[in-house]
Formats: C-alpha cells, sequence, structure tokens
C-alpha cells in the first residue's frame, strides 16, 4: 500500500528542456482548431452520450478559433525558453543565425509545399482568380507573409485560409530576438509594454473601426499572447532550479492545472453565447484573448510540475507522434474539408446535408476529414518538412 502510495505522489522531475505539457496542449489546440473549421462544413453536433453520461465539446469546438492564440501562447512559450535558460543558468543567448535557420526549417518547407500544391493544382487550372490583381496579390503576399494585411489575400484568398497564422508567426519570428534580449534585461518591463501595446491596439485602435475583421489578427492584437508565453517561460525555468519538488506541490500543481483548463472552458462557453453578431464575436475574441492565454500558461507550467505518472501519461508515445506531425495537419485540415465536401466523399443526398443533418454523412464525413488532416499531417511532415529541415540544418562543410 505504501508503495502505491509513494508512486501515486511522487513527483515529475521537470526540467526546462522538455516540457511535457507542451506537446499536450499542442495536440488538443490543433485537433480543435481542425474540429471548429470540420464542424463549419458537417454541422455535427460535438457531444457524445455514453449510457447516461454525456460528453459535450460544444463550448471548444464552436469557439474553436480562440485555440490559434493558445498555440500562439506556446510558440512565445517554446521561443522564449532559450533566453529564459540564459538569464536564470547563465547559458549563453541563442545565435541570431543558429535561430533564423530553425524557424526556417521549422515553416517554410512545408509552408511553400502548401501553397505551390494549392496554386497550380486548383487555383490557377480552376482559373479562381477573376483578377490579375487578385492573383498576384494573393501570391506576392503569401511568399512574404503579409498575406494578413490585405482583404485580398486573407479573406479573399485562393490558398489556403489558414495560413493566416504563419504570417503572424513569422512577424513575430523576426523580431522576438530583440524582444527575447529586452526579456533578459528587463522583464517586468518588456511584459508590460507588450501587454499595453496589445490592449491599446485592440481597444484603443481596432474598436474605434466599422469592421474589425481585417486587423483583429494581426500581430500587434497578440503580443500580449506572446507576452504571457514569454513570462511563462521564464517562470518555468527559474521553477524547475530553484523549487524543491515534493508531493504535495505537485499536488497543488496539478489542482491548479485542472483549474485553468475549468477556466479555459468557461472562456469558451460564454464567447460561443456571446452576442452582437460576428462584431460580437470578434469583440468576444480580442476581450478573452488576455484572459485564455494567461491561463494556458498557467496549465504549461502547473502541468509540468505534476505528478510523474500523469505527466507521463500526458507525454506519452501518441501525444509526442501527434505533435510531431500537428504543423502539417494545422496547414492541411481546413483545406481537404473543403475539398472532400465539394468532391462529395463521401456521397450525400441533400444538396445542403449539413442544413438537414443529413447522417450518415455528418458521421462518416468528420471522420473522413480527420483522417485524411492526419494522413497528409504525417506524410508531409516525414515527405517534406523533416528532409528539408536536415538539409537547412546541415552543418557548413569545411574547406581543409
Amino acid at each position: 500500500m505504501r508503495k502505491a502510495w509513494l508512486w501515486l505522489t511522487k513527483p515529475y522531475d521537470a526540467n526546462s528542456k522538455y516540457i511535457a505539457s507542451a506537446d499536450l496542449m499542442r495536440v488538443f489546440c490543433t485537433l480543435i482548431v481542425a474540429w471548429y473549421h470540420i464542424w463549419q462544413q458537417s454541422w455535427l453536433n460535438p457531444a457524445f452520450t455514453i449510457g447516461s453520461f454525456t460528453i459535450n465539446f460544444n463550448a471548444f469546438v464552436r469557439t474553436g478559433y480562440m485555440m490559434v492564440d493558445m498555440l500562439l501562447l506556446l510558440s512565445g512559450f517554446l521561443l522564449f525558453l532559450p533566453y529564459a535558460r540564459a538569464r536564470v543558468e547563465k547559458e549563453k543567448l541563442p545565435k541570431l543565425g543558429e535561430y533564423y535557420k530553425k524557424r526556417v526549417a521549422r515553416i517554410v518547407p512545408s509552408y511553400l509545399f502548401c501553397i505551390v500544391i494549392i496554386l497550380f493544382c486548383f487555383a490557377l487550372p480552376q482559373k479562381q482568380y477573376s483578377t490579375a490583381e487578385h492573383m498576384w496579390t494573393d501570391i506576392l503576399s503569401h511568399l512574404t507573409f503579409t498575406h494578413n494585411f490585405s482583404v485580398l489575400s486573407y479573406h479573399s484568398t485562393r490558398l489556403n485560409s489558414v495560413l493566416w497564422t504563419l504570417a503572424v508567426e513569422v512577424q513575430f519570428y523576426l523580431i522576438a530576438p530583440l524582444i527575447g534580449r529586452a526579456f533578459v534585461k528587463k522583464p517586468m518591463l518588456t511584459y508590460l509594454v507588450m501587454v499595453a501595446a496589445a490592449f491599446a491596439y485592440r481597444f484603443i485602435y481596432v474598436l474605434q473601426l466599422n469592421d474589425y475583421s481585417l486587423y483583429l489578427n494581426r500581430l500587434p492584437a497578440m503580443l500580449d499572447v506572446y507576452a504571457n508565453g514569454m513570462m511563462g517561460a521564464l517562470i518555468y525555468v527559474n521553477l524547475c532550479r530553484y523549487v524543491r519538488k515534493s508531493g504535495w506541490k505537485s499536488l497543488i500543481a496539478t489542482a491548479i492545472a485542472v483549474l485553468s483548463v475549468i477556466g479555459v472552458y468557461r472562456i469558451t462557453y460564454a464567447q460561443m453565447y456571446i452576442k452582437g453578431g460576428l462584431p460580437g464575436v470578434q469583440i468576444g475574441q480580442m476581450v478573452y484573448r488576455f484572459q485564455l492565454s494567461l491561463l494556458g500558461c498557467l496549465f504549461l507550467i502547473s502541468a509540468g510540475f505534476s505528478f510523474n505518472w500523469l505527466v507521463r501519461l500526458i507525454s506519452c508515445k501518441p501525444v509526442r507522434w501527434l505533435a510531431m506531425i500537428s504543423f502539417n495537419v494545422y496547414i492541411w485540415h481546413a483545406y481537404a474539408a473543403l475539398r472532400l465536401k465539394e468532391w462529395r466523399i463521401p456521397p450525400y443526398v441533400n444538396e445542403l446535408p449539413n442544413q438537414v443533418s443529413e447522417q450518415p454523412w455528418q458521421l462518416h464525413y468528420t471522420l473522413l476529414c480527420f483522417a485524411v488532416a492526419l494522413a497528409l499531417g504525417a506524410l508531409v511532415t516525414y515527405l517534406i518538412e523533416k528532409p528539408a529541415a536536415k538539409l537547412i540544418l546541415r552543418p557548413a562543410r569545411k574547406d581543409k
């Protein structure tokens, strides 16, 4: 009995090199975003009844667009970890050349592959561009990661609607080393400046506009999300170095992680019932963005200091594998869902099968979309991303 108790209460030996909770967050948020886009096409009620017990994912799925903020939070957290270690553990700051090479290897191969396939297999052959201006604006802005600046390349893109996230990410990548160095020197001041800038942009600039759509998801509107991730990384590294682990501390950490998830659910539930149509939804996004990312940050930190058995469970091999392919699942899920429905795969009887809740089409379509997204994610990861990253990150040969 004593051995069982010691096993259950054994704290996880957290370290700043691998964040177990990050994989789980990446997988969960990616799948919820994918489910949201698939649900937009299927209208399948995301609730399951097992006997007398009902599992209801409505709040998460119908507000799945909010999980993009959590993915950006995770990016800020992981990008700043080396800088946090440099501050706390007296390590060297990342070299700029190495940093940018890693970012290129992570993003560019899969991103360019997606653009090339969609452009030359669908957009151009099907003559989806009505004007040359639309075509060149769409193509050139995507190649320069500025496609979230124009209506033609953001709302009216013919390439892939979810790629706007990569514009924000790459724009942040460019300035992240500067912000990281400022954070190392003056963490609280840098954090407050980033949060203040995001609040000023969203609530002073954007709210006075007639249409928020083109400005809601730009980098300035996300600075507090990144700031929470960066501050979370600094706190995590400090806890790893200075806090002595114990069973009761792991219990507190687990409780905080659970409460964080409950808090995220409550925010998504409130957002699901927000009034005011699309403008109301967009205002809700702006209002909840800081709180949501703060709760996500709490989860990342606290789950990493939970019980050993629980952390091992949330970072098991299937979760790690899904985390590895999640970037390409994210890139391809929405476009694949649109094409499958357009091609009537699986076949449906009614012209608008989602509006009449046609079964079994709704269920079969949803399951097929997930299967195709996972398959494409795995294929692109193994055939494009990994080989390309290996070439990009290969050490330069030195002449003898």
